[in-house]
Protein backbone atom coordinates (compact mmCIF):
# COMPACT_ATOMS: atom_id res chain seq x y z
CA UNK A 1 0.00 0.00 0.00
CA UNK A 2 1.16 3.23 -0.71
CA UNK A 3 -1.76 5.59 0.64
CA UNK A 4 -5.55 3.93 0.59
CA UNK A 5 -6.23 3.95 -2.55
CA UNK A 6 -2.93 3.54 -4.37
CA UNK A 7 -0.82 -0.06 -4.26
CA UNK A 8 1.77 -1.71 -6.05
CA UNK A 9 2.00 -5.19 -6.44
CA UNK A 10 4.48 -7.85 -7.90
CA UNK A 11 4.64 -11.32 -8.56
CA UNK A 12 7.63 -13.39 -8.72
CA UNK A 13 7.34 -16.86 -10.51
CA UNK A 14 9.86 -19.27 -11.33
CA UNK A 15 9.17 -23.08 -12.44
CA UNK A 16 10.04 -25.94 -13.98
CA UNK A 17 8.72 -29.70 -14.54
CA UNK A 18 10.63 -32.87 -15.44
CA UNK A 19 9.46 -35.03 -17.58
CA UNK A 20 9.35 -38.96 -16.38
CA UNK A 21 8.93 -42.88 -17.65
CA UNK A 22 9.22 -42.79 -21.55
CA UNK A 23 8.55 -38.62 -22.41
CA UNK A 24 11.05 -36.33 -23.64
CA UNK A 25 9.00 -33.79 -22.57
CA UNK A 26 6.25 -32.55 -20.26
CA UNK A 27 2.13 -33.29 -21.64
CA UNK A 28 0.82 -30.17 -23.66
CA UNK A 29 -1.54 -29.72 -20.19
CA UNK A 30 1.39 -29.98 -17.75
CA UNK A 31 3.70 -27.23 -19.23
CA UNK A 32 4.44 -23.93 -19.55
CA UNK A 33 3.02 -21.15 -21.05
CA UNK A 34 3.91 -17.71 -21.77
CA UNK A 35 1.23 -14.75 -23.12
CA UNK A 36 -2.54 -14.31 -21.69
CA UNK A 37 -4.47 -12.41 -19.06
CA UNK A 38 -2.56 -13.39 -16.05
CA UNK A 39 0.98 -13.41 -17.02
CA UNK A 40 2.71 -11.90 -20.15
CA UNK A 41 -0.22 -9.77 -21.27
CA UNK A 42 1.84 -8.06 -23.94
CA UNK A 43 0.92 -11.80 -26.34
CA UNK A 44 -1.82 -13.60 -27.17
CA UNK A 45 -2.64 -16.66 -24.95
CA UNK A 46 -0.01 -19.55 -25.43
CA UNK A 47 2.11 -17.73 -27.74
CA UNK A 48 5.25 -16.37 -26.22
CA UNK A 49 8.30 -18.52 -26.40
CA UNK A 50 9.57 -21.16 -25.82
CA UNK A 51 13.07 -19.14 -25.75
CA UNK A 52 14.00 -17.11 -29.14
CA UNK A 53 11.82 -18.99 -31.31
CA UNK A 54 9.86 -17.89 -33.84
CA UNK A 55 7.58 -18.70 -36.31
CA UNK A 56 5.03 -15.91 -37.28
CA UNK A 57 2.62 -19.15 -39.24
CA UNK A 58 2.88 -21.42 -35.86
CA UNK A 59 -0.51 -20.10 -34.37
CA UNK A 60 -0.67 -23.38 -31.75
CA UNK A 61 -0.18 -23.31 -28.31
CA UNK A 62 3.16 -23.17 -27.43
CA UNK A 63 4.57 -24.31 -23.94
CA UNK A 64 7.74 -25.16 -22.43
CA UNK A 65 9.47 -27.00 -19.43
CA UNK A 66 10.56 -23.48 -17.67
CA UNK A 67 8.57 -20.43 -17.06
CA UNK A 68 10.50 -17.01 -15.50
CA UNK A 69 8.25 -14.44 -15.15
CA UNK A 70 7.97 -11.35 -13.30
CA UNK A 71 5.46 -8.39 -12.73
CA UNK A 72 4.94 -5.14 -11.26
CA UNK A 73 1.83 -3.23 -11.56
CA UNK A 74 0.76 0.37 -9.57
CA UNK A 75 -3.12 0.38 -9.03
CA UNK A 76 -4.97 3.07 -8.68
CA UNK A 77 -8.72 4.26 -8.70
CA UNK A 78 -10.31 6.20 -11.01
CA UNK A 79 -14.18 6.60 -9.83
CA UNK A 80 -15.93 4.87 -7.50
CA UNK A 81 -15.75 0.94 -8.49
CA UNK A 82 -14.01 1.49 -11.67
CA UNK A 83 -10.33 1.08 -11.09
CA UNK A 84 -7.02 0.83 -13.12
CA UNK A 85 -3.47 0.04 -13.48
CA UNK A 86 0.19 0.73 -15.30
CA UNK A 87 1.65 -2.70 -15.33
CA UNK A 88 4.68 -3.99 -16.58
CA UNK A 89 5.29 -7.98 -17.38
CA UNK A 90 9.16 -9.60 -18.12
CA UNK A 91 9.42 -13.31 -18.61
CA UNK A 92 9.71 -16.16 -21.10
CA UNK A 93 9.19 -19.79 -20.91
CA UNK A 94 11.63 -22.38 -22.03
CA UNK A 95 12.56 -26.06 -23.21
CA UNK A 96 14.58 -28.41 -20.70
CA UNK A 97 16.14 -30.72 -24.27
CA UNK A 98 16.65 -29.24 -27.87
CA UNK A 99 13.75 -29.57 -29.69
CA UNK A 100 13.82 -29.81 -33.78
CA UNK A 101 10.11 -28.54 -33.87
CA UNK A 102 11.64 -25.08 -31.38
CA UNK A 103 15.30 -23.93 -32.65
CA UNK A 104 16.36 -21.87 -30.08
CA UNK A 105 13.60 -22.46 -27.72
CA UNK A 106 16.13 -24.85 -25.35
CA UNK A 107 17.42 -22.93 -22.15
CA UNK A 108 21.09 -22.11 -22.02
CA UNK A 109 22.37 -20.20 -18.95
CA UNK A 110 24.54 -18.10 -21.73
CA UNK A 111 21.57 -16.71 -23.40
CA UNK A 112 18.19 -16.62 -21.55
CA UNK A 113 18.45 -13.25 -20.23
CA UNK A 114 19.20 -12.31 -23.69
CA UNK A 115 15.31 -14.26 -24.51
CA UNK A 116 13.28 -12.68 -21.66
CA UNK A 117 10.34 -10.53 -23.29
CA UNK A 118 8.87 -7.09 -21.69
CA UNK A 119 5.67 -5.73 -22.49
CA UNK A 120 4.02 -2.83 -20.88
CA UNK A 121 0.06 -1.76 -20.66
CA UNK A 122 -2.45 -0.10 -19.03
CA UNK A 123 -5.59 -2.26 -17.42
CA UNK A 124 -9.51 -1.05 -16.77
CA UNK A 125 -10.96 -3.00 -13.26
CA UNK A 126 -14.62 -3.16 -12.38
CA UNK A 127 -13.84 -3.52 -8.59
CA UNK A 128 -17.06 -5.31 -7.10
CA UNK A 129 -15.71 -6.50 -3.84
CA UNK A 130 -16.63 -9.34 -4.38
CA UNK A 131 -14.96 -10.40 -7.96
CA UNK A 132 -13.25 -8.19 -10.70
CA UNK A 133 -13.75 -7.74 -14.03
CA UNK A 134 -10.37 -6.66 -15.86
CA UNK A 135 -9.40 -5.48 -18.96
CA UNK A 136 -5.69 -4.94 -19.83
CA UNK A 137 -4.59 -3.28 -23.10
CA UNK A 138 -1.06 -4.35 -23.56
CA UNK A 139 2.03 -4.09 -26.12
CA UNK A 140 5.67 -5.64 -26.38
CA UNK A 141 8.55 -3.55 -25.81
CA UNK A 142 11.23 -6.63 -26.38
CA UNK A 143 10.47 -9.09 -28.31
CA UNK A 144 12.58 -12.27 -28.06
CA UNK A 145 11.77 -13.82 -31.59
CA UNK A 146 13.30 -11.14 -33.27
CA UNK A 147 17.18 -11.22 -34.36
CA UNK A 148 19.17 -10.13 -31.50
CA UNK A 149 20.06 -7.07 -32.18
CA UNK A 150 16.13 -5.98 -33.00
CA UNK A 151 14.55 -7.04 -30.25
CA UNK A 152 13.60 -3.64 -28.44
CA UNK A 153 10.68 -2.96 -30.36
CA UNK A 154 9.06 0.55 -29.62
CA UNK A 155 9.86 2.20 -32.60
CA UNK A 156 8.15 -0.50 -34.61
CA UNK A 157 4.40 -0.17 -32.81
CA UNK A 158 1.43 0.33 -34.54
CA UNK A 159 -1.94 0.32 -32.92
CA UNK A 160 -2.73 -3.25 -34.52
CA UNK A 161 0.18 -4.32 -32.14
CA UNK A 162 -1.91 -4.25 -28.61
CA UNK A 163 -3.12 -7.00 -27.60
CA UNK A 164 -6.30 -6.82 -25.54
CA UNK A 165 -7.03 -9.51 -22.50
CA UNK A 166 -9.87 -9.80 -20.35
CA UNK A 167 -10.05 -11.42 -17.10
CA UNK A 168 -12.24 -12.61 -14.05
CA UNK A 169 -11.54 -12.84 -10.54
CA UNK A 170 -8.44 -11.42 -8.89
CA UNK A 171 -6.15 -8.60 -10.24
CA UNK A 172 -3.47 -10.98 -11.71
Amino acid sequence: MITRNHSVAYRLFLGTGLSYGNADYLPLEKGYYGGGANGMRGWPYRLLGPGSYENPEDNFDRMGDIQLEANLEYRFPVYSFIKSALFADIGNIWLMKENVSYPGGNFKFNRFYKELAIDVGLGLRLDFDFFILRVDFAIPLRNPAKPENERWVMDDWQFSDIIINFGIGYPF
